[in-house]
């Protein structure tokens, strides 16, 4: 009964300084009695014995307790927005998921779009590029060392390795295996194999084959460079996924601190020796001064 009346008085003491905060104050005293009145209108307490013990405990709701700087930046380094919504920043929380979305979305629309017009040229290359023609265009412009060369070898991979042979003599790119992203390329890329593209004329020589100009390659070469234009799309969504996450978490330790600042509580408990009435004589008298601002 003696701590229901005491917590009661601390409340009203509360109200009548001005300050305000929704908070659990629990103390223990013994041998204590409360005095019949309060002294002044300052909520000083007349107690007529002296105070044995006061256990102190934290004063206000789990809620509005300060929070980590260090757990909120780490929550949005994981998940951005997460860190701002542990500050209870909650619009900045909505714009970092948001844009946490939006960027794997446009990684995801734009990869399968390089995905996509990757398969397109290099199904278009299959069809229309022939190791064989070439072979035969080397051997009957008589490059050097092209006489090793068999346009009819059954076997690609041996051909491929005769056809290397005459390339590393008269040229500065030789033919990749088929299927690897370089063999691609350089069909595509370096004039030496042009004659190997299916609407390659006959007038295509020795003498003029460097600076022969096919529509069919530029149109293939348009073809890559779009799926290389996706591809970086992607890649620079990623790069703003990596940035979102920094700019998340050191937003989200700053949201925190300054959600901290904003919770100013103060606790203290002070002695003083009091005027009893009742008693006619000063007793220690325990104050608890509790003060939030928010």
């Amino acid at each position: 009964m003696k701590k229901i009346i005491i917590s009661v008085i601390a409340i009203i003491a509360i109200f009548l300084s001005g300050n305000f905060t929704f908070c659990q104050v629990s103390t223990n005293f013994n041998k204590l009695e409360l005095t019949d009145k309060i002294v002044n209108k300052d909520t000083k307490l007349s107690l007529n014995n002296d105070l044995n013990q006061v256990n102190r405990i934290e004063n206000y709701p789990a809620e509005n307790k300060e929070k980590s700087p260090l757990l909120g930046a780490a929550m949005s380094l994981i998940i951005p927005g997460s860190g701002e919504f542990y500050a209870k920043s909650y619009i900045k929380s909505a714009i970092f998921f948001a844009a946490e979305a939006g960027l794997w979305t446009v990684y995801a629309i734009f990869q399968g779009k390089g995905n996509n017009k990757t398969d397109e040229f290099q199904n278009y290359a299959n069809g229309n590029w022939d190791i064989r023609k070439y072979a035969q265009w080397l051997k009957d412009q008589s490059f050097q060392s092209s006489s090793g060369i068999n346009p009819l070898e059954p076997n690609v991979e041996v051909l491929r390795g005769q056809i290397n042979v005459c390339e590393e003599v008269n040229f500065s790119h030789t033919l990749p295996p088929w299927g690897e992203q370089q063999y691609y390329e350089v069909i595509g890329k370096y004039q030496n194999f042009i004659y190997g593209w299916s609407t390659a004329a006959p007038d295509i020589t020795k003498n003029n084959y460097e600076h022969y100009v096919l529509p069919q390659v530029t149109s293939y070469m348009s073809d890559r460079q779009k799926a290389n234009d996706y591809f970086s799309i992607s890649s620079y969504s990623l790069d703003a996924v990596v940035l979102n996450h920094l700019l998340s978490a050191a937003d989200a330790a700053w949201s925190v601190t300054v959600f901290n600042k904003n919770i100013n509580v103060s606790t203290s408990v002070k002695f003083r020796n009091v005027y009893s009435i009742t008693q006619s004589k000063y007793a220690l008298t325990p104050f608890l001064n509790l003060q939030a601002n928010f």
